[in-house]
């Protein structure tokens, strides 16, 4: 799909902020990109990166980010609040005992006569058990496309990797603030620019130390992450248009697999060099691949989502088609897909024009659970919380973040359906 012919209508909507006050304002959307997410095929600023790892400033949230708004009711809402610009990714952090961090990107397109991508992070506390839901964090950036928390893997300490619209891969930590205490902030470990394109995915191999990208270019890049520095070590032509998705399998490291607009969906074997591709089905996806999902469980099974409304459950061994079929008709395009922590064939799907949806696998068939449709914006960012926080409300484990981008929302709620509630 061209840039121009992605969903990205604004539905004319307004803009609610929130003041330091907590007051709430109204203000017209005066400037909406055109293209959300989709918009790299456009040539404006992309001459000169926007933004090198000294210019951000971090403001504290209590000054210049929105206000979070916590509330509770029968439906199974617990919270909501407006971030400062067009909201695209939600990340629960990965790492013990940080399961209540929550991170949260935008992407703002500033039009003009030198129109620039602006960003930011914010990190909340969102612990239901407590009654809280607090942001505690905000670093502004360049616009973000994708953000991603590390894997756990032995000692080392949660990092959160974030794909720019400038071309840079940056890393950060997180750690206690240097005034003491215990606050928690985000330090930028290392940022590099690693193409003249926009960085669109990222991806970490399960050992932490290589990083996956997804460009606007079609290509590929794999970057090692080692001793605090970012290099590239392989980098290739994989797709023809925007390479949306880009994913490690999780079983298999030395297996990576990507999806473009190009409507193809693609392995590669990096241990054969980049141009020796294993498989590319080419048929299957009427539109272009959005997000691709490994099962955490089933070393065989790999799910991928596309504009064309359809999630789709592969099985890797015999790749021509899927398993099922027919696949499963959620609506709306299927942006991303996250397994469920716990409950083994549970997936949460952002729907883009269909809100949130929670899907049941069994017996290679999919169900829709529940569909979530309180944003009133474009779905793009969702999440679960992993449940280690405490055994009061059952449902922890079930705890959701989506976010959606025209309307800046970001929501935290938990699904009803009965198949995630019994854990």
């Amino acid at each position: 799909m061209d840039a121009e012919e992605k969903p990205a209508e604004s539905d004319n909507m307004e803009e609610w902020t929130l003041s330091a006050k907590n007051e709430t304002s109204v203000s017209p959307n005066s400037s909406q990109d055109t293209a959300p997410l989709g918009h790299p095929r456009d040539n404006t600023g992309q001459s000169e990166a926007f933004g090198s790892p000294g210019d951000r400033a971090v403001y504290p949230p209590n000054i210049y980010a929105p206000q979070a708004q916590a509330f509770y009711c029968r439906d199974m809402e617990v919270a909501q609040c407006y971030l400062d610009g067009n909201a695209d990714a939600v990340e629960f952090c990965t790492h013990e005992p940080y399961h209540n961090v929550l991170a949260a990107a935008t992407y703002t397109l500033q039009e003009g006569d030198r129109p620039s991508r602006t960003g930011s992070i914010s990190l909340f506390d969102v612990n239901p058990d407590m009654g809280r839901f607090e942001l505690f964090y905000r670093v502004e950036t360049v616009g973000i496309f994708d953000i991603k928390w590390s894997p756990v893997v032995g000692n080392v300490g949660p990092m959160l990797a974030q794909a720019d619209a400038d071309g840079y891969l940056r890393v950060h930590g997180l750690e206690c603030c240097s005034n003491g205490g215990d606050s928690l902030s985000l330090k930028e470990i290392v940022g590099k620019k690693i193409s003249s394109s926009m960085c669109l995915c990222v991806d970490w191999n399960p050992s932490t130390t290589s990083i996956l990208v997804g460009l606007s270019d079609g290509s590929v890049s794999v970057v090692s992450f080692l001793e605090s520095q970012l290099n590239v070590i392989q980098e290739w032509k994989a797709h023809d248009f925007e390479l949306w998705a880009a994913s490690f399998d999780i079983h298999q490291p030395q297996l990576v697999y990507t999806g473009s607009d190009d409507c193809k969906f693609s392995c590669w074997d990096l241990r054969d060099g980049p141009s020796n591709l294993v498989f590319q089905n080419s048929k299957v996806h009427k539109m272009g691949v959005c997000c691709i999902a490994k099962s955490p469980r089933n070393p065989n099974i790999l799910f991928t989502g596309s504009y064309d409304e359809h999630l789709r459950l592969w099985d890797v061994r015999s790749i021509s088609k899927p398993v099922n079929e027919t696949s499963i008709c959620l609506g709306g395009g299927v942006w991303r897909v996250k397994h469920h922590p716990y409950e083994p064939g549970v997936v949460l799907a952002a729907c883009m024009h269909n809100g949130f949806v929670v899907v049941k696998i069994n017996e290679e068939k999919g169900e829709v659970m529940e569909t979530y449709t309180k944003h009133g914006s474009l779905a793009y960012g969702a999440d679960w919380q992993r449940g280690n926080l405490s055994h009061k409300v059952k449902q922890n484990s079930s705890v959701v973040a989506t976010c959606s981008f025209y309307d800046r929302l970001l929501r935290i709620w938990i699904p009803e359906s009965s198949v995630v509630k019994q854990l």
